[in-house]
């Protein structure tokens, strides 16, 4: 329950320090990267997003300091494409990220790899409530390691994921609360979602808890996701999203997590700081063989060029 308390108790310190100031400038959206503007009344639809790259070299030599050469790469990017026509309102975002990390005698290797995308469709009932239908898809686009050294201290890599192995399929519909425009909270008690793996390698494992050897394993439970956006400041902006699933089929009480924070603030009109902050805990995913699963987390910060479509 730790950890459920943790993600939910950051969502809320942040969307505290900022609803005061994002009132009246936020549009209501699943949670983007995108600075928020006023909602054109006479458009149905609203599109637009953001794409960020952040590079960094470190090359030494003869350097009484030490270290080591080093080069990483960031990108980052985020797709809206929102509709509102009198009852109906259809928010959809599609987040992508990648990282590369190269250093001196060590492989190359990848240390951000996202593919995200939420549909949510409303339908008003009341001035904050709508009866909603939630299609989420989320997996990676590469493979990925984990590195450790054998006997002899040479690199070993272990294969732990690859394209749509996993991957997290969700339809779900329920109800969503908009208490404030950049703000919403989906809830659905009967959500169906299918756990992808695949890859024969990881499948045959029973990887991410799915049956050795099958690749898809059915799921139906519990979703609460929260989507928030805010104007901090005049330069800084900041989005996130929430997902908790409890499966009533396969032990209830291990809640599923996955948390995204994006900070970004603007130094110029084409260069800003950009933090990356997710959270993860999958009851089914052990790190270390024999071990029991772990908070997963990953933070990403640089600086580089940011713009918005």
């Amino acid at each position: 329950m730790k950890r459920i308390f943790l993600s939910l108790a950051i969502f809320a310190s942040i969307t505290a320090m900022a609803q005061d100031n994002s009132r009246t400038d936020i549009k209501s959206e699943m949670a983007t990267n995108v600075p928020s503007k006023k909602h054109d009344s006479t458009k149905v639809w609203d599109k637009g997003g953001s794409l960020s790259l952040n590079v960094a070299q470190t090359s030494l030599s003869n350097w009484s300091g030490g270290g080591t050469d080093a080069f990483s790469v960031n990108a980052f990017i985020n797709l809206y494409a929102n509709y509102l026509k009198n009852k109906n309102s259809w928010n959809n975002n599609l987040n992508v990220q990648y990282g590369y990390l190269k250093t001196s005698g060590l492989s190359g290797r990848k240390s951000a790899d996202l593919i995200d995308f939420v549909s949510l469709y409303g339908h008003s009932i009341s001035k904050k409530l709508d009866a909603s239908a939630l299609f989420r898809i989320r997996t990676q686009g590469f493979k990925g390691y984990t590195y450790g050294t054998d006997n002899a201290g040479n690199e070993t890599k272990t294969l732990n994921s690859t394209f749509f192995a996993p991957a997290y399929i969700t339809l779900a519909p329920g109800l969503t609360y908009k208490p404030f425009k950049n703000f919403n909270l989906f809830v659905s008690p009967i959500a169906a979602r299918a756990l992808v793996v695949a890859n024969k390698q990881l499948s045959n494992q029973g990887a991410y808890g799915i049956d050795s050897g099958k690749t898809i394993k059915f799921e139906f439970g519990f979703l609460l996701n929260a989507g928030y956006t805010a104007n901090i400041t005049k330069t800084i902006t900041y989005s996130g999203n929430l997902e908790l699933y409890s499966d009533y089929l396969d032990n209830p009480q291990n809640i599923y997590m996955f948390m995204t924070n994006t900070f970004a603030a603007k130094l110029t009109k084409a260069i800003a700081v950009t933090w990356n902050f997710n959270l993860a805990y999958d009851d089914h995913y052990r790190p270390v063989i024999g071990k029991g699963p772990k908070i997963q987390t990953q933070s990403i910060l640089g600086v580089g060029l940011l713009y918005n479509l």
